[in-house]
C-alpha cells in the first residue's frame, strides 16, 4: 500500500503545479474569454481525456518508449505548436462573428483533447514525477501508479473547472458590447499563439 504521508505529499505537490499558469490553464482561459464559461469547461473536460490518455501511456510503459525516441518527441511538439497557430488564426480570423456564432461544446472539446495529446512533456512529466511516491514494497507498480495518476487528474481537473468558473464569470461581465467581445476573443487567439511560442521555445533550450 502507498504510505499515506506520502499521498499527502503527492496530493499538495499536485495542487500546486495544477495552480502553476501551464498551457493546460491558459488554454481553458483563451477558450472561455473567446467563448464563455461553458466552453471553458469543455476545454477543460477535453485536456482532462487527454491527460487521462498520458495517465495510461505512463502506466503501461508507451511513455517511457516514447522517450526513447527523440525525434518523435519533437515532431510531437512541433505539430502541437503548429495546431495551437491554427487554432489563434482561425479565433482572430473569426472575432468579427464570435458574438453571433459560437463553437459547439464538443468541437471545443476535442480541441483540448487534441492540444493536450500533442504535448508529449505531460507523459514524460509522468514518467519522471510518479515513481518518487511509489513503494517498492507495496502494491503492483502499475496499480500503485494508476492510483497516483488518478490523485493527480482529479485535483488537476478540479483547479481548470475553477479556472474555468472565474475566467468565464469575468470575460461575461465584461463583454456587453460585441466591440469588448471582440477584442477579447482578439486576446485569446493571443494567448494561443503565446503557448505555441513556448512550445517551441522549449524545443530550442
Amino acid at each position: 500500500m502507498i504510505d499515506p504521508q506520502s499521498l499527502i505529499l503527492f496530493a499538495g505537490a499536485c495542487l500546486v503545479l495544477a495552480m502553476i499558469p501551464g498551457p493546460d490553464n491558459l488554454f481553458i482561459s483563451a477558450q472561455a474569454i473567446s467563448h464563455g464559461k461553458k466552453a471553458g469547461f469543455a476545454a477543460a473536460f477535453g485536456i482532462i481525456a487527454g491527460l487521462v490518455f498520458w495517465s495510461l501511456a505512463a502506466v503501461f510503459g508507451l511513455t517511457a518508449m516514447i522517450s526513447t525516441m527523440p525525434a518523435v518527441l519533437i515532431i510531437i511538439q512541433i505539430a502541437g505548436a503548429g495546431y495551437l497557430l491554427f487554432l489563434a488564426f482561425d479565433l482572430w480570423r473569426n472575432t468579427g462573428q464570435q458574438y453571433n456564432i459560437s463553437l459547439p461544446n464538443d468541437k471545443i472539446f476535442w480541441r483540448g483533447f487534441t492540444t493536450n495529446i500533442l504535448n508529449p512533456k505531460i507523459g514524460l512529466y509522468y514518467l519522471a514525477f510518479l515513481p518518487q511516491f511509489i513503494a517498492p514494497d507495496g502494491l503492483a507498480i502499475w496499480l500503485q501508479m494508476l492510483i497516483l495518476v488518478a490523485i493527480f487528474n482529479i485535483i488537476g481537473g478540479s483547479v481548470m473547472f475553477g479556472v474555468a468558473q472565474i475566467v468565464g464569470s469575468a470575460g461575461q461581465a465584461i463583454s456587453g458590447k460585441p466591440s469588448t467581445k471582440k477584442w477579447l476573443s482578439r486576446f485569446g487567439a493571443l494567448i494561443l499563439v503565446g503557448i505555441a511560442v513556448r512550445l517551441v521555445w522549449q524545443l530550442l533550450l
